[in-house]
């Protein structure tokens, strides 16, 4: 049992916000935040990989980063990189993928490793909550601290032992990582799918349009819808400033999937 003021103490890192590098989702403080838990959600080919890889990769884009911890159970290692590569150098992804078979991509894979020296990754496909947990207190006892952000990609690849319902699995999973968000005082953010009325249709998607209602744990959540080149965010929850439920108030960034350039 605390004061308000001990937790203030304890938890002094709470609330402040992770280096993002979309300066009108900034300004308009829809923002992640340590110790919060975060979600965002798309139909699939839309770019919610593309946008979290990019801000755990660049930062605020002035030079500021934040630790991560990335769980990439729903993209392996090879794409991982070269989605990587691509946002370090701006080469196309295509690109990238032919030197890596033409044996060509060392002055890449320096790129890559000077632009990631603060991520690490894992890679596998599926995670129990137990396999969560041992990773990152291994991260910790390497590193002598918690990682600042930590991203799950995504929601559905993680299960939580001795909940056989999907629905109930995923709200216990979300339980799991609002709570290691807490405990851990790290920005944690899970990617999520959206019901099929939303998928592959360029129309803003409601906080309704989550698969499983997961709406009620996260303190902030993103839904994207993708218009050509415009990746457009409605913030649809935020327990921290101005949100819309319906979707329908977005801001736009411009994006190059296959530089996976977002903004």
């Amino acid at each position: 049992m605390q004061s308000l003021v001990q937790a203030k103490r304890k938890n002094q890192a709470a609330g402040v916000p992770i280096p993002m590098p979309w300066r009108q989702l900034v300004d308009a403080g829809a923002v992640f935040r340590k110790g919060q838990l975060g979600l965002v959600a798309a139909g699939p080919g839309t770019g919610k990989s593309a946008m979290i890889q990019t801000m755990a990769q660049v930062g605020d884009g002035e030079g500021t980063l934040a630790s991560a911890l990335y769980f990439s159970a729903d993209t392996d290692a090879s794409t991982f990189f070269k989605r990587s590569a691509a946002i370090s150098t701006g080469y196309q992804m295509s690109d990238v993928d032919s030197m890596m078979l033409e044996g060509t991509d060392q002055g890449i894979e320096q790129a890559v490793i000077r632009d990631t020296a603060h991520m690490r990754a894992d890679f596998r496909s599926s995670l129990s909550d137990q396999d969560v947990y041992d990773e990152i207190d291994a991260y910790a006892e390497v590193y002598g601290e918690y990682p600042e952000l930590m991203v799950f990609d995504n929601l559905s690849n993680i299960y939580v032992q001795g909940f056989d319902d999907e629905r109930q699995g995923i709200n216990a999973t979300c339980t799991m990582l609002h709570d290691i968000a807490r405990e851990t005082n790290s920005a944690v953010i899970t990617l999520h799918h959206v019901t099929g009325i939303y998928e592959g249709e360029p129309k803003p998607v409601p906080m309704s349009g989550l698969i499983n209602k997961v709406s009620k744990i996260p303190e902030v959540i993103f839904t994207l819808h993708r218009t050509g080149t415009v990746l457009n965010v409605s913030v649809v929850k935020n327990r921290n400033g101005h949100a819309d439920a319906s979707g329908n108030t977005f801001y736009g960034l411009p994006v190059d999937l296959g530089r996976m350039r977002v903004g």
